[in-house]
């Protein structure tokens, strides 16, 4: 080969090994400049890159299997279903119950959802309860839920399902709902009827225990129309059962600084039982006719005599001269006594019982 064609080589060799040629020392006269190699670390190979200075095959597949393992597992999609029972035409009647029958699509063990029932914007309950799987093996979930209604107002439910280990999160709401509240009269039974009774209680306005609306009932729904100015019967209508949800329509004390008393209102015709400022018990009464006028004032119980009298006055308590509380077997919503205090005969053996001897009674008009 002649020494034209040999140098025709050198510029692509030279570009190979000018990083050397400049490292290093220059190759002795009469060397073959394409016999001399780069070295070792130059080779693109070597660095970790193919031809075109490309990464090897495989590269792009390991780092992003890297990723996925930092990552962790990927999650199950979830769908999380709400249905309430119970709700008619958007209404609860009050005293029953809403229920959650809800679902959780691809259901794994130890899903809890998150139950929040709210009025308005304000949260009322918050509670954790367990997702079940429907059959062995199902992918469908069930979890169940829910509360005795009272109180007044747009309610909502939401179901939240909390991401978990291998699956995502989801959750639902249910539409918006209010209370229903019926009017309640004697015979009346169920869960309604056991409500009133409940918040009737509440108020000191003494009523029976369960799910009857009793002559209890209708004697306490009596005495909370007079404490509030009403026409004087036993019915408990719509507005009167919703007043009491909200807890509204009790007895002001004119007295509360006196410790253990009774009250007497004349002009609303009941008498209140208190105790350390608070309202003990309210019962209705029928105090003295025009003709024969309860006395006013201040007075304190001096006398104490149990049973039946031979005036028909019945567990009767005397706090001057005469005149005394006691029940009597006609009790109307009017004045009607020879100036006594008269109470229902069922409640007397208890307002007889509360009563001791040196307690203060007001009465008052």
């Amino acid at each position: 080969m002649s020494l034209r064609a040999r140098f025709v080589l050198v510029p692509t060799a030279l570009a190979v090994l000018a990083p050397a040629v400049v490292a290093g020392a220059a190759p002795a006269a009469g060397t073959d400049v394409t016999a001399i190699a780069a070295p070792e670390a130059a080779d693109p190979a070597s660095a970790g890159l193919g031809q075109a200075g490309e990464p090897p095959a495989g590269a792009g597949e390991a780092a992003r299997g890297e990723r996925a393992r930092d990552a962790g597992p990927e999650l199950q999609p979830t769908t999380t279903k709400v249905r309430l029972k119970g709700v008619r035409r958007g209404r609860v009647t009050a005293g029953e119950r809403v229920k959650v029958a809800g679902t959780v699509r691809r259901f794994r063990a130890g899903q809890e959802v998150t139950i929040i029932l709210s009025r308005g914007k304000r949260t009322v309950k918050r509670e954790n309860v367990h997702v079940r799987a429907k059959g062995a093996g199902s992918e469908l979930g069930r979890f169940h839920w829910s509360r005795k209604m009272v109180a007044p107002g747009m309610y909502r439910v939401r179901a939240i399902l909390r991401k978990g280990a291998a699956w995502a999160s989801s959750k639902d709401g249910s539409r918006n709902f209010r209370l229903r509240y019926p009017s309640l009269n004697k015979g009346d039974r169920g869960s309604s009827a056991a409500t009133l009774n409940d918040l009737l209680n509440e108020l000191g306005f003494v009523s029976s225990r369960g799910s009857r609306y009793s002559s209890a009932t209708g004697r306490a729904v009596l005495a909370y129309r007079k404490v509030n100015n009403m026409a004087r019967k036993e019915k408990a209508t719509g507005s009167i059962f919703k007043k009491l949800a909200k807890g509204k329509g009790g007895f002001k004390l004119e007295h509360p600084g006196a410790g253990k008393h009774v009250e007497a209102d004349l002009s609303r015709q009941v008498m209140v039982l208190a105790n350390n400022g608070e309202v003990d018990e309210i019962y209705t009464i029928s105090s003295g006719a025009p003709a024969t006028p309860t006395i006013r004032g201040k007075f304190r119980f001096y006398r104490k005599d149990a049973g039946y009298n031979s005036l028909g006055m019945y567990y009767s308590v005397y706090f001057i001269r005469g005149y005394a509380t006691h029940g009597y077997h006609s009790v109307p919503t009017y004045p009607a006594s020879h100036g006594c205090l008269r109470n229902p005969i069922p409640d007397s053996v208890h307002i007889y019982n509360w009563i001791d001897i040196g307690d203060p009674i007001y009465v008052y008009k």
